[in-house]
C-alpha cells in the first residue's frame, strides 16, 4: 500500500487534471460555476488539499470535518445533492482508473496484491467520505441549532 500511497502523493495534480478535465467538467456544479472568477482555481485547490490530507490521515477527525463541511457548503451553494455526491463518486473512480492505467503502464512499480490492497482501502476511504458529505448536506444549518 506504501508504494500506492507514495505514487499518488508525487502524482496528486496528475490526478486531480484528469478527474477534472475527465468528469469534473460533466457536472451541475461546473456548469452553473466556471464563469465565476476564480471558483475553478478554488475547487481545484479544494480537491487537492483534501485529497492530500486524505491519504496523510484516512479517517481522522480533521479529514471527516473538512468533508463534512464540504456538503454544508454545497448545500449552501443550492448544488442538487445527487450532483454532489456523484461527483464524489466520480472522483474515486478516476483515481481507480488513474492508479490503474499507471500500473498497467508499469509506472507504478507494486504487486497486484498490493495494488488490490490500496484500492480496498481507497473504497473504505471513498465510503467514509460520501457519509460525511451527506451527512454535512443534510445538517441543520448553524443558525438554527440548538
Amino acid at each position: 500500500m506504501a508504494r500506492v500511497i507514495r505514487f499518488l502523493e508525487e502524482h496528486s495534480d496528475e490526478l486531480i487534471n484528469y478527474w477534472f478535465s475527465t468528469y469534473y467538467v460533466k457536472s451541475e456544479e461546473y456548469q452553473e460555476r466556471k464563469c465565476i472568477p476564480g471558483y475553478l482555481d478554488a475547487q481545484y485547490s479544494e480537491a487537492k488539499r483534501l485529497f492530500v490530507q486524505s491519504l496523510k490521515k484516512c479517517s481522522t477527525k480533521d479529514v471527516t470535518e473538512s468533508v463534512r463541511n464540504i456538503g454544508e457548503d454545497r448545500r449552501d451553494m443550492n448544488i442538487d445533492i445527487e450532483d454532489m455526491l456523484k461527483s464524489h463518486f466520480d472522483f474515486y473512480t478516476a483515481l481507480m482508473e488513474f492508479i490503474t492505467i499507471h500500473h498497467d503502464k508499469k509506472n507504478l512499480d507494486c504487486s497486484v496484491k498490493e495494488l488490490f490492497s490500496a484500492l480496498l482501502e481507497l473504497r473504505k476511504i471513498e465510503t467514509s467520505s460520501a457519509l460525511e458529505l451527506y451527512k454535512g448536506y443534510t445538517i441543520e444549518p448553524s443558525s438554527t441549532r440548538f
